[in-house]
């Protein structure tokens, strides 16, 4: 069946309602940020914005799940459909590290929002952010196994304590680049990230 007219507008309507809302709380921050100044920026009646969202955090909300979303999809990347070779292992872990870096950089209000306005607000986001994590941590478990299947990886790596590893080192990482002039370019940082977190696991080889 096909979207109409109405629906369409619709979307695009919420939408705009987002981008407005995602520009409003990283000028104002979440908690001096009102409905109002949402609407005005979005160039809506008041009445519209309750059309769609039933109160601030609730656009707060989706702002942050459509961040980790695109975070999590980006770390996917690496075991989906598996991989043949050490090479193109390495090549969508490195893919996938230039795609987090990017994600970051292009999202400098919603990593503050996220990082700093978003813990401790309420028991639903609070809830939101431990599911991030979680889901994290089993997709990065993923692609450690798979490193371990392609004899990549010491056999004796515990998938998900690898992977709450990596999430710890690549967030810290991240963030402190975002805010230092003084890290190094996106490649370099993509380049040594891997080569700590990930080589650092390589399978020895040489006999003793």
């Amino acid at each position: 069946m096909s979207r109409t007219k109405r629906d369409q507008a619709k979307d695009e309507r919420r939408a705009q309602l987002l981008s407005a809302a995602r520009k409003v709380f990283g000028e104002k921050g979440y908690h001096a940020a009102t409905v109002d100044d949402i609407t005005r920026a979005a160039g809506v009646a008041k009445g519209t914005f309750y059309l769609y969202f039933p109160e601030k955090k609730n656009i707060f909300y989706e702002l942050i799940e459509g961040f980790f979303d695109r975070v999590t999809r980006a770390w996917r990347s690496v075991s989906t459909d598996g991989a043949a070779s050490a090479e193109v292992f390495f090549s969508r872990v490195e893919q996938a590290a230039h795609a987090l870096a990017e994600i970051f950089r292009d999202n400098r209000d919603l990593v503050r929002l996220t990082y700093r306005e978003s813990m401790g607000l309420d028991d639903r986001l609070e809830s939101m952010v431990r599911e991030f994590y979680r889901e994290m941590a089993l997709v990065g478990a993923d692609n450690v196994r798979l490193g371990v299947e392609l004899g990549l990886f010491r056999d004796d790596i515990h998938p998900l304590v690898a992977a709450y590893a990596h999430i710890g080192m690549v967030e810290r990482v991240l963030l402190q680049w975002m805010f230092d002039r003084s890290a190094p370019e996106v490649k370099g940082l993509v380049h040594q990230v891997i080569e700590i977190g990930f080589r650092g696991m390589a399978r020895s080889t040489t006999s003793t």
